[in-house]
């Protein structure tokens, strides 16, 4: 239905990403970008990845240069 289809950060008031990554249970990184709007798909080597509990991390800069991270967790289903 196109709803939901990527995984991303709301980007309001970042200025730029030093990174998005997720991560699968394993500790396995299955995404990582630096580019404000990408988001994950929700395949990890070209194909469908497992369902499940996914970890992410996020490195950003506001729009006054300061540097911060957030991180938590997102579920994949189908």
């Amino acid at each position: 239905d196109g709803r939901n289809d990527l995984f991303r950060p709301k980007s309001v008031g970042y200025r730029a990403y030093k990174y998005f990554r997720v991560f699968n249970r394993l500790g396995e990184m299955v995404y990582e970008t630096e580019t404000i709007g990408d988001g994950w798909d929700g395949r990890y080597k070209g194909h469908k990845a497992d369902l499940g509990t996914y970890f992410w991390l996020l490195s950003a800069e506001d729009k006054d240069g300061k540097v911060f991270q957030k991180k938590g967790d997102v579920v994949l289903i189908r």
